[in-house]
């Protein structure tokens, strides 16, 4: 049993600052006594209890006021309390299984659980993790199965006039084999970078478990950085300044990505001819359309589309998971807010002659696609617009998989999902 993971020199560094300052530490059991040479109460955080709820703990006993600020429905702004020993506590739940983002608001400053060496990286931001058990779950779990490994790769994209990095999955047993391997391309939302759906999309973990299990092909994951103008990972460098094109920026919370999609057709092209080309020529890969995937969530759904889409003769199995569809050049248009829905794209629908310019010949050419894959949240902000192109391609006749799940907004909890539904239909 083999786990290689590769992790970034700027996530690696945030671990030892961690680390060095005692908060990385193990947390004690009950009754133990506090960190060597530190003192203070002793106390674990988080505490899962049988029932899917979850106790989350910090020692401050000088504090006002603590919140408990959580990715699960309602978790936003959750009171604590504080016990004779200065310790804030709440319980949370019970909670589906599943793989949670949270942190401390202590009075008015956001704060990581000292306790919990689990974290995330969002943007600039670092949020400490908790993962519910359960079926869902496992797939998130480094599980006592053979594992991939995954490498971070610098590549010279002579597109973007740029050397790049992404990080690259290899399947159990590629080092060991001779055997050449489907490839899925798969790309991040606005914000990101090619860390992200190592991170926060347990990709490797994903990918372990389902060949594992026997529910997917063993396959290359190629995840790169999709802003077109940086080198590599804000937490690993500078973003680079661009040639060409808008800065790579996120929208602010709550607002629709703007711009020109980022460098949207200028990232679809060098993932062609940059991209595909160096992962052909570096690993054992299978070169022909049929072992060739592209997909990827919010604006890499809308980038993953207009890859795949413009290139049908490169690839066969396309996809896209709450595609930011209004980032394509001329497709985004104002329209009335839907009640009920959040995140990007509320109030944004698309232009549906600039779609037809954009994909004049779908309609003629989709029928090479082995798999055309649409999926999205019944409460994310972007369901108008997908709604928009699950019509259009109706009107057009051509075949696609759509699906649409209660209860999800623009989220990381529904991509994941959607990767694990996504990735055992590829290279059937």
């Amino acid at each position: 049993m083999k786990r290689s993971y590769l992790f970034s020199l700027g996530t690696a560094a945030v671990c030892m600052l961690i680390l060095a300052s005692g908060l990385f530490a193990q947390a004690p059991l009950p009754g133990a006594p506090g960190p060597a040479g530190r003192g203070g109460p002793s106390y674990r955080s988080p505490e899962l209890l049988p029932d899917g709820s979850v106790t989350f703990r910090l020692s401050a006993p000088k504090a006002t006021e603590v919140i408990l600020s959580g990715e699960w429905p309602n978790g936003n702004s959750t009171p604590m309390t504080k016990d004779a020993q200065g310790i804030w506590s709440v319980v949370v739940g019970p909670l589906k299984s599943e793989m949670y983002a949270y942190a401390f608001v202590v009075d008015g400053v956001r704060a990581m659980d000292t306790r919990n060496p689990r974290f995330r990286r969002y943007l600039s931001r670092i949020d400490s993790m908790v993962i519910v058990p359960g079926t869902q779950a496992s797939l998130y779990e480094a599980n006592d199965v053979p594992h991939g490994t995954v490498a971070q790769v610098w590549y010279n994209s002579a597109s973007l006039k740029l050397t790049r990095r992404m990080y690259v999955y290899t399947p159990p047993g590629y080092e060991e084999s001779t055997a050449r391997y489907p490839a899925l391309y798969l790309l991040h939302g606005a914000g990101g970078d090619e860390d992200e759906w190592s991170s926060d999309g347990r990709t490797p973990q994903i990918m372990d478990n389902l060949i594992a299990q026997g529910k997917a092909k063993p396959m290359i994951v190629v995840m790169t950085n999709g802003n077109a103008t940086q080198t590599a990972s804000s937490d690993y460098t500078a973003p680079s300044a661009a040639p060409t094109g808008p800065p790579a920026t996120a929208p602010g919370p709550g607002a629709a990505p703007g711009g020109a999609g980022f460098g949207l057709p200028a990232f679809a092209d060098s993932v062609v001819s940059d991209v595909v080309p160096y992962i052909e020529s570096h690993y054992r890969v299978l070169t022909d359309r049929e072992n060739r995937a592209v997909a990827g969530l919010s604006m890499g759904g809308a980038q993953g589309l207009y890859t795949g889409l413009r290139n049908i003769d490169k690839f066969a199995w396309v996809g896209g998971f709450s595609g930011a569809y209004v980032l394509w050049p001329g497709a985004m248009t104002k329209i009335e807010a839907t009640p009920g829905l959040s995140g990007p794209g509320v109030g944004q629908g698309l232009n549906l002659e600039a779609v037809q310019r954009i994909f004049p010949d779908l309609a003629e050419n989709s029928a090479k696609l082995r798999l055309f894959y649409i999926s999205i949240g019944s409460n994310d902000g972007l369901l108008t617009a997908n709604h928009q192109v699950k019509e259009w391609l109706e009107s057009k006749k051509i075949n696609f998989m759509y699906t649409e799940t209660p209860g999800y907004a623009h989220v990381w909890a529904y991509w994941r999902i959607s990767l694990a539904d996504f990735a055992p239909r590829l290279f059937r």
